[in-house]
């Protein structure tokens, strides 16, 4: 049995790229495009994204062509409870100004722009990685009518802590981004800070709990202080299962 490879012949008529697949193929669009509805060709993404995966690229529009002129799209990125979004850049070319007063990339810490910014980012020079306080970034990238570049491409993932802040309502804390689909991984060192409001004290209590189990703890273990570091009084070093 031989499987034809329909991609062999004028890329299979895809725009972008060719998957042979059994007895088939299917095209693929690079990052910011879509498939069209004709499933050959290719058309801009919409400029606006929610991203809710622990990992993955971000691109500029059209990248790697340069980018288009009068573009404003933004990435909001949210992770697991208990992580922080981290941000690297592979590849950056975006317009040179002293100020990024022109085309620019605008990192959030958290889910809009009204949160804190991380930085405001243009020219040729790739930027150091961007890490959140909390489980949420925002992104927008603006160009303006003049002076295209290739633009950017981005790395997120996540890492663990941070700080949050405890509430009334009770909210969910995860040990790593995959709790539920992977172990924890190995070599892991995660400190999380959790604050309430004043006159209030913070609750912690453990839904699930599976951590490799030794008499001492003294290999896998969560270790609670009654405080803002590892300074404080410890409440406790805990492991194994229950």
């Amino acid at each position: 049995f031989l499987d034809k490879d329909e991609c062999s012949k004028d890329n299979g008529g895809c725009q972008h790229e060719c998957i042979n697949t059994v007895g088939s193929y299917v095209c693929q669009c690079r990052n910011g495009f879509v498939l069209h509805e004709n499933k050959h060709d290719c058309k801009e993404a919409e400029c606006e994204q929610k991203i809710h995966s622990p990992n993955g690229i971000i691109t500029s529009p059209n990248w790697p062509d340069k980018y288009p002129s009068r573009k404003e799209c933004t990435w909001e990125i949210s992770a697991t409870s208990g992580q922080r979004v981290k941000l690297t850049f592979n590849e950056f070319e975006i317009e040179q100004h002293q100020e990024c007063a022109y085309d620019h990339l605008e990192v959030f810490d958290g889910e809009s722009e009204k949160s804190p910014i991380l930085g405001r980012l243009c020219g040729n020079k790739i930027p150091d990685p961007l890490i959140a306080t909390g489980n949420k970034m925002f992104l927008r990238f603006i160009s303006d009518a003049s002076v295209q570049r290739k633009g950017f491409q981005a790395t997120h993932s996540t890492e663990c802590g941070g700080r949050l802040k405890a509430e009334t309502k009770p909210k969910d804390l995860y040990s790593h981004a995959q709790f539920g689909d992977n172990n924890y991984p190995v070599q892991a060192d995660c400190d999380w800070l959790l604050v309430a409001e004043h006159g209030h004290r913070v609750e912690l209590m453990f839904q699930t709990f599976e951590v490799e189990e030794e008499a001492d703890c003294g290999y896998d273990y969560v270790e609670l202080f009654d405080g803002h570091d590892k300074t404080a009084v410890r409440l406790g070093r805990f492991c194994g299962s229950g």
